[in-house]
């Protein structure tokens, strides 16, 4: 007779991992290993954001404040927000055993999802951002940093070094690549 999954239990399952990828601090090599995908990660997507134009070297001139509140904000919103949902939620437990195809399953899913959810939510939710989520350029680096999210996410079994690539992506992007900051 075939298993079922009861609601609650997979809902139970879900909070577990959250809780453990938000209490869990990666050691000394886990942040050495994040730090070298981010490294490739930035080797790979800015040559390839430049040529597409969606990135170009501009840095930032507007109101130093409006950037602080910028910053603080996009650190919960969309990044910690974001990791949580597409490694922490999507992804397979870390700290379960699975077979390697079911995690690639699921990590292809989790950042198909992750790469899908920009143009949604250009569309329906921020429209101001519409114009940069809609555009191929964006698409693609957003599907290496959900890749880059998803390697060191797995590693760790933590999300704080998913948050913070995507995080400094971000900034780095509003900061110094051209990327408009949207009220």
């Amino acid at each position: 007779m075939p298993q079922t999954c009861h609601p609650k239990l997979v809902f139970g399952s879900v909070v577990r991992t959250i809780a453990r990828s938000i209490t869990t601090w990666p050691d000394v090599r886990g942040w050495v290993r994040c730090l070298v995908v981010f490294m490739a990660y930035a080797a790979i997507a800015l040559p390839l954001g430049l040529a597409s134009d969606h990135l170009r070297f501009e840095v930032y001139s507007g109101e130093p404040g409006r950037l602080l509140r910028f910053t603080a904000i996009a650190f919960f919103v969309p990044c910690m927000c974001e990791e949580l949902l597409f490694r922490a939620v999507l992804l397979p437990d870390p700290w379960q055993s699975a077979p390697v195809g079911y995690r690639i399953g699921r990590s292809i899913v989790a950042l198909t999802l992750f790469v899908l959810w920009h143009p949604l939510n250009g569309l329906f939710l921020k429209t101001a951002t519409r114009q940069s989520f809609l555009d191929p350029g964006f698409l693609m680096l957003a599907a290496l940093l959900g890749g880059c999210c998803t390697v060191v996410y797995m590693w760790t079994k933590s999300i704080w070094p998913s948050t913070l690539v995507h995080w400094i992506s971000v900034i780095c992007w509003k900061v110094f690549l051209g990327g408009q900051i949207f009220d």
